[in-house]
């Protein structure tokens, strides 16, 4: 009779009931020098470009302040606009990428132990 404080134990099996090899499951099995491929993910590149893409337009848009200023027969201008959320674009841009250094500080961490 087993023991009711033992630890559950889960373990992948397939298609025919065998245990996978946990060195498989992580990815060492598809590679030819045995380590595990640096799997990237999709979203924080996104991020990590959208950052970027925030912090430089908004400089950009700043440094060209002088260009984008001249009369118009219509409403609002749309230089106008860009040159009133240039500043929190850059602020959006820097808090993303600070964010964006503690995720991947905490990620390291969890992997050192």
């Amino acid at each position: 009779m087993e023991q009711p404080g033992r630890a559950i134990e889960f373990r992948e099996v397939d298609q025919d009931g065998n245990q996978i090899p946990e060195a498989f499951r992580y990815g060492a099995g598809e590679n030819s020098a045995g380590s595990p491929a640096p799997a990237v993910n999709p979203f924080i590149v996104v991020l990590w470009l959208l950052a970027i893409l925030l912090i430089v337009g908004g400089a950009l848009i700043f440094l060209n302040a002088n260009t984008m200023v001249g009369p118009t027969t219509s409403g609002m201008p749309a230089s106008f606009l860009m040159f009133t959320f240039a500043p929190y674009a850059i602020v959006a841009g820097l808090a993303a990428a600070i964010c964006l250094l503690f995720w991947h500080a905490f990620q390291w961490q969890r992997r050192r132990g």
